[in-house]
């Protein structure tokens, strides 16, 4: 994709070692995963090492500059070529559950550099400043086929019917649209681990790697729910992206983005 050659020779421009595809900024280095979160996850039994997660880099977490995690980064990195590619007669009508500040200024700023006539709406149920109120599993508040593009990152994991809140993201896409779709994945791990009587937050933590979450996920599991939704799915890694982008910005190579398509 065009926006992606673009954006890859910007970064292999810049002479620091690294660089933040959110903040554009050049930077030597990024910032490790808090302890403290480390720290729960130890104290409280969680059995799986941090390598086995898909997509975390815990060693080079955030950008010193913006805080953009890793995840963020990739996302960046696969906005910029969308937006390269995408044709629209009219408005181009995007949906973010729940951003980071840093991606959510990302987003403001590129699309109104892309010259493309976009709406961007920020939407979760307890958020505090989103454009919209809004619990996943029902979205009344959108009609049917309204967004051309939605990003749901770690939010699935939060929700007692993932299922339906699939179908509802299913539901407010057009036909043909896409979405970022991304949940915590532990490699290795045979089936989804959820259990709806595990209410107790230390039982969280131990069973599902934080005290907030429901359920933890397996990567064939993942897979299976997003199909049975109705959509097409696409997988995105080092071999899309390219090895060295991965690294300059700070993206493990086990790293995948999942891109829904209706």
């Amino acid at each position: 994709m065009a926006g992606l050659g673009a954006l890859k020779a910007r970064i292999g421009s810049l002479g620091a070692s690294h660089c933040c595809p959110v903040c554009g900024s050049p930077v030597r280095g990024f910032q490790p995963l808090p302890k403290s979160y480390a720290g729960s996850a130890r104290q409280h039994g969680f059995p799986y090492s941090f390598t086995q997660v898909e997509t975390l880099n815990y060693r080079d977490y955030s950008c010193p500059r913006c805080g953009a995690s890793d995840r963020d980064r990739l996302y960046a990195l696969y906005i910029h070529a969308y937006l390269a590619q995408v044709a629209t007669g009219g408005a181009l009508h995007i949906l973010d559950f729940a951003p980071s500040a840093a991606f959510s200024r990302f987003m403001a700023r590129t699309l109104g550099r892309s010259g493309i006539g976009a709406s961007y709406r920020t939407a979760d149920l307890n958020l505090a400043g989103v454009n919209d109120r809004v619990d996943i599993t029902d979205m009344a508040l959108y009609g049917n086929n309204r967004f051309d593009f939605f990003i749901c990152s770690h939010i699935l994991e939060h929700v007692s019917d993932d299922g339906q809140a699939l179908r509802e993201l299913y539901r407010i896409l057009k036909p043909y649209g896409q979405g970022i779709l991304m949940v915590p994945i532990v490699l290795g791990l045979a089936r989804i681990d959820e259990d709806p009587a595990v209410t107790d937050e230390l039982e969280r933590w131990r069973r599902f790697g934080q005290g907030d979450h429901v359920r933890l996920y397996s990567r064939e599991g993942f897979l299976e729910r997003v199909r049975s939704a109705g959509f097409g799915l696409h997988q995105y890694g080092a071999g899309y992206f390219g090895e060295h982008h991965f690294k300059r910005c700070g993206i493990t190579k086990q790293s995948i983005l999942y891109v829904v398509e209706k």
